[in-house]
């Protein structure tokens, strides 16, 4: 039986495909995708909760730089496959927020990699900011 994440924060899934740009010659995906499709779950969870980076950017004037990272290789991701990337708000406090991530094989949900990356709210000028609260709300799972 597949392994899914059991969210205890707001949870997104999106599914991409490991394109022929990100193998090796043996069809292996190179581990730096896996930043990327990280990043691919972030965007989108954030889309689907209202909060859409540019806008934020624009109207709020919050950015989210990374400042950490992790990631946990498990399995290698191969040429043509679909993923399914598990993406969850594990926290969000003051001017920071945590994301962790699942990415597996989705034909037969085996677990690829694990991961989490946390960003600083900033300013235009990269100064540190408070989250607006109704940009917390959403965050959190308050509101839809």
């Amino acid at each position: 039986m597949p392994r899914v994440v059991e969210p205890q924060g707001v949870e997104g899934r999106t599914v991409t495909r490991v394109r022929y740009t990100e193998t090796d010659r043996m069809g292996v995906a190179h581990h730096s995708h896996f930043l990327a499709w990280f990043e691919l779950g972030r965007t989108e969870l954030m889309r689907e909760r209202g909060c859409p980076y540019g806008e934020l950017e624009d109207r709020e004037g919050v950015f989210f730089p990374v400042i950490h990272a992790t990631a946990a290789y498990r399995a290698p991701a191969r040429y043509d496959e679909q993923l399914s990337i598990a993406t969850r708000i594990a926290s969000v406090r003051g001017a920071r927020i945590v994301f962790e991530y699942e990415i597996s094989r989705a034909a037969d949900g085996t677990v690829l990699a694990t991961g989490s990356t946390e960003h600083a709210a900033v300013d235009a000028r990269g100064r540190p900011r408070r989250m607006p609260a109704e940009l917390r709300r959403k965050l959190e799972g308050l509101d839809a």
